[in-house]
């Protein structure tokens, strides 16, 4: 892994020291916290790439955004790029750890399937953390074993690369396998794709717009038929979607940097810092500068 400069929370830029052009590293935790020096892992870290992480042994914490994480055996965790994450060091813990580039997944192999299967995809690990029940932690460790073993005996070719990307694809289409069904009415709505679709736009444009008429015209529908799909998907309108996930990036940055809250507010879209104050105060529950007391983090030195 290579840090990389951001204005806000520090970053990590996807490295595989091994296979500098291939798109997935496989390893064990203790392996990755033990191959760069400790300050590395000093603070929270927003990863440009997708960590999986199957824990085998022990029993510790991990971070992910706002919520402490207990890890034992049969845990899974799964941080997507540009979440927050934190590991915590000098812990039992053990774990077999994916790494891998959002480019690396393989496409579906057509439309429906990528239709159904794109939440479970984007996602895979429903809230990002999971314990396992006993036969699907059979059939994850089977499908981490032959994704290792993949790994272990890869070259420098593209005959390895497309082996990996089918194991990894393998490895994520099982674990979805036990959260979603092929004949749930979910799996089968149209909605759930408009639903899709929106949250990958408001993801890349939340800090520039919070109209649901320009997302609903950016994806291709009209504001009527996004507010049903996300009430069909999730039970929220796609309004509140976008005022979550703006509060989310305020409440990282507050957390996480030592930003000034008019920084800040200019940062997730808002000119005047009052009203940002006033709009986190109302989804929040506080004013900005209450939350960073309460949630101290790599800001406080």
């Amino acid at each position: 892994m290579d840090r990389f400069p951001e204005r806000s929370i520090p970053g990590v830029r996807y490295a595989n020291p091994r296979f500098p052009k291939l798109g997935i590293e496989v390893l064990r935790l203790s392996e990755l916290l033990g191959r760069v020096p400790r300050s590395h892992f000093a603070s929270p870290q927003r990863p440009g790439f997708h960590l999986l992480m199957l824990f085998t042994s022990g029993c510790g914490d991990h971070f992910l955004d706002f919520r402490r994480v207990v890890c034992r055996a049969g845990t899974l965790v799964h941080a997507r790029p540009g979440q927050i994450q934190q590991f915590v060091l000098d812990q039992t813990l053990e774990a077999d750890v994916l790494l891998f580039t959002p480019e690396f997944i393989l496409p579906a192999i057509s439309a429906a399937e990528g239709a159904a299967l794109g939440t479970s995809i984007d996602d895979i690990v429903p809230e990002g953390v999971t314990e396992l029940e006993p036969d699907a932690l059979e059939s994850v460790v089977s499908v981490m074993s032959a994704v290792k073993r993949g790994y272990n005996k890869a070259e420098s070719s593209k005959l390895s690369a497309t082996i990996l990307q089918h194991l990894l694809y393998a490895m994520l289409l099982t674990i979805a396998g036990h959260y979603f069904k092929s004949d749930s009415p979910q799996m089968k709505d149209s909605h759930f794709s408009t639903f899709q679709k929106f949250r990958r736009a408001v993801e890349e444009g939340f800090a520039q717009t919070r109209s649901v008429e320009s997302y609903a015209e950016t994806i291709g529908c009209s504001a009527k038929s996004l507010r049903r799909a996300c009430m069909v998907a999730c039970g929220c309108s796609p309004k509140a979607l976008i005022e979550q996930r703006l509060i989310l990036e305020a409440k990282r940055l507050l957390a996480h940097t030592s930003l000034t809250v008019e920084a800040i507010a200019a940062e997730v879209g808002f000119s005047e810092p009052t009203n940002f104050v006033k709009f986190f105060r109302r989804h929040g529950g506080m004013r900005p500068l209450d939350f960073r007391v309460k949630f101290p983090g790599a800001h406080s030195g």
